[in-house]
């Protein structure tokens, strides 16, 4: 599987949605937060000032930041790493199989990335984050629609009537465009992975002094997996190709940890109690999914584990089947995103 700098970012830097929305607030701080909201703006008003974001805003463009990011590690990175098993990873259109195809992006994609702009445009001062964002914005929406022109064309099998000339054409765009997103995103993501990681730290610390046990297991479950992921691409491995060559006594920590945080958060989604008293849906096909997901995530890292001590190796490199357990770095990932995605989905 063809894993370029940037994917390795996308998978190391996949962030969650909390389930408190990461306002990191009680109803009671956030009924007098609004009240001040409105006391604020009508003071504004007053004055006649440029309008600012209230915080409800503020708070919606960061969820908004989430979903992008969670959208670059998901389907759009899903989407090129699909289009470059098919297509050779060059300037020149070159096909590694007769045919080929993408994912396509949603149409709700495309209106987080309207929102996001509308509110930017407000700030009257922007944060590192939001002058990452703008400078991304552009290049991720036309990445996206390239995407779908590509998907339309392959879906509709054109290649077969024009002998590949509009998809030479289509490279030929992709292959500008995503040189422009490697670094806007790259600069995104990382922006975003310093935010959402201090706002992570006080949510984790919140989470636990108000006994929310089962969602601080979680988030600090799926935080080691993303250190894990950061570790793996510090020690310069790429993809699967390179996988004999990671060092597993230094990840030994981190290992032990995972399988500690897995085997408990698996405890307390089998303790209907818990999950009853901090609202999780449990007859949710997202919570079996997910479920599902965190006991394959510590499976696959075992195996990995095992195939490197003994240097057995990977049997093919561009084959991921998130419900199966094969040994990949790549099957790792998906695992991991496949939390993201669907914890996601549950709390939502």
């Amino acid at each position: 599987m063809k894993n370029r700098r940037l994917g390795a970012l996308l998978a190391a830097l996949g962030i969650m949605v909390l389930a408190a929305g990461c306002s990191g607030k009680t109803p009671a701080a956030e009924e007098e937060a609004a009240g001040a909201e409105v006391q604020e703006t009508e003071e504004q008003e007053e004055e006649e000032e440029p309008a600012e974001l209230t915080e409800e805003e503020e708070q919606e463009l960061y969820n908004l930041y989430i979903k992008i990011n969670n959208t670059m590690v998901g389907r759009l990175g899903e989407s090129l790493g699909k289009y470059f098993e098919y297509i050779d990873y060059q300037e020149e259109f070159t096909m590694l199989k007769e045919d080929y195809f993408v994912y396509s992006i949603s149409d709700s994609f495309f209106t987080d990335l309207d929102r996001a702009d509308e509110l930017v445009a407000k700030k009257q001062e922007k944060s590192g984050l939001d002058e990452a964002y703008t400078a991304l914005s552009p290049v991720i929406r036309e990445l996206g629609t390239i995407l779908n022109e590509i998907y339309a064309y392959t879906d509709e099998d054109s290649w077969q009537e024009d002998d590949y000339a509009k998809g030479k054409e289509l490279h030929a765009d992709l292959w500008q465009c995503s040189g422009a997103y490697e670094t806007a995103g790259a600069d995104f993501l990382e922006q975003l992975d310093s935010v959402a990681s201090d706002q992570r730290a006080e949510d984790l610390a919140q989470m636990q002094e108000e006994g929310y046990v089962v969602t601080y297991s979680i988030v600090k479950m799926i935080s080691t997996a993303q250190e894990i992921q950061t570790a793996i691409y510090e020690q310069g491995i790429e993809d699967d190709s390179m996988m004999l060559q990671l060092d597993i006594e230094a990840l030994q920590p981190l290992y032990d940890q995972y399988m500690e945080e897995t085997e408990a958060v698996l405890g307390y989604l089998k303790d209907e109690e818990a999950l009853s008293n901090e609202g999780y849906p449990t007859m949710s096909a997202y919570f079996v999914t997910f479920e599902d997901a965190v006991e394959n995530s510590a499976e696959e890292l075992k195996e990995i584990f095992r195939k490197v001590a003994e240097q057995e190796e990977p049997k093919d490199f561009s084959i991921v089947n998130p419900f199966t357990v094969d040994g990949s770095i790549a099957g790792f990932d998906s695992k991991v995103s496949a939390m993201i995605d669907d914890y996601n989905r549950m709390i939502n």
